[in-house]
């Protein structure tokens, strides 16, 4: 049985109750959403280059820093997709973007589009981070390490790392001779569409579908980095999607065989940083013979944006720029939910092959 001591903090104070005002003031949560629908806030993106807040289902966002100069947009399922009785967002582009999702099985979709100030040398990877190292109880570890075990076979260069350890030395990490806890994936192995425009050339639409090739998808997941030519002549529009994450309910779901789960119980209260890093000092096919680690100190990021949620997680940019000084709601682990994730493990330890088959399907549309 998973016993957790450290259960997240509560408060009579949380930040849900900036909610309860009829008209957002500058700085909150609900700031920037009107004609969304209303549960969109519960979730927030921040561009760490500059600490701003991107909000999802508007307009494509600018972003520029000394790597590229582009847009990001942010698609994300809002609960009108799914249910009639749900409220419709009034903003047309929610609108859209509930009318693109509906029928497909993406929780979410980010969209890229952008063109290079320097060319990558080394290998490009799109990474999922965490700033502090988790502590998992016997299931949470078996629930990673099956999840672990599945992503590795559906993507190719996969790699991972737990981070800190009890044995990293204070002048490792001075010298940045350490790897945060991450999972990392090739960049053109992992992006599920990239869209290459010569100058001269029309460029895709950011908000609408992506379209590239089959033989050319097929090409880049099956050789990974080297596959696409980066250089700062062309654009480039790529986008990820996935029908696991669930950003505004921050928590997993459609993994075969196992129940939806809070993501917290895997991260604990600390946000997520999604980013994309080149790999210094390593071609790439240098690399994919030697797997080096993910050192800090041979890693530039090109772009990093953070995830967070208004009542899971804290310590985050977003606390320090939204209104209210919030510890976020308490996450019990109660022993049915423990012997629910035991029954699903041991299920799926026997069917691992048909859970791969159903990962693959979900994760093509």
């Amino acid at each position: 049985m998973l016993r957790r001591s450290n259960k997240m903090k509560s408060s009579t104070s949380s930040k849900s109750s900036t909610m309860n005002k009829s008209e957002p003031s500058p700085g909150t949560w609900a700031s920037d959403h009107e004609g969304h629908h209303a549960n969109l806030h519960k979730m927030c993106a921040i561009d760490t280059s500059n600490n701003t807040r991107i909000t999802p289902n508007g307009e494509p966002f600018p972003i520029t820093n000394d790597t590229f100069v582009g847009h990001v947009y942010l698609l994300v399922r809002t609960p009108d997709v799914d249910s009639a009785k749900e409220p419709k967002p009034s903003l047309p582009s929610a609108q859209a973007v509930s009318k693109y999702l509906k029928g497909r099985q993406r929780r979410f979709e980010f969209q890229f589009q952008f063109k290079l100030k320097k060319v990558p040398t080394g290998p490009l990877f799109l990474g999922c981070e965490g700033e502090k190292p988790v502590k998992l109880g016997r299931v949470s570890k078996g629930l990673c390490s099956f999840l672990l075990a599945m992503i590795g076979r559906i993507n190719s260069g996969f790699h991972y790392s737990w981070g800190i350890t009890k044995d990293t030395t204070e002048e490792q990490i001075e010298n940045g001779n350490y790897e945060k806890i991450h999972l990392a994936f090739p960049v053109e192995a992992s992006m599920d569409r990239i869209i290459v425009s010569k100058p001269g050339e029309p460029t895709p639409t950011l908000g609408e579908e992506l379209f590239e090739t089959e033989e050319s998808v097929k090409n880049r997941r099956k050789k990974g980095a080297g596959t696409v030519q980066w250089n700062t002549e062309d654009t480039y529009t790529m986008c990820l999607w996935s029908a696991y994450m669930d950003w505004i309910q921050w928590r997993c779901m459609n993994v075969p065989g196992i129940r939806p789960f809070s993501l917290s119980v895997v991260t604990g209260t600390q946000p997520i940083y999604l980013c994309v890093y080149e790999i210094k000092g390593v071609a790439n096919e240098e690399y994919k013979k030697k797997k080096p680690p993910h050192l800090r100190k041979q890693i530039d990021i090109f772009c990093r944006l953070e995830m967070s949620h208004i009542d899971r997680t804290e310590g985050a940019i977003s606390d320090k720029i939204l209104s209210g000084d919030n510890p976020v709601k308490e996450v019990d682990i109660t022993e049915s939910s423990v012997n629910d994730l035991n029954k699903t493990l041991d299920a799926e330890t026997s069917s691992s092959s048909s859970s791969v088959s159903s990962l693959n399907e979900k994760a093509s549309q």
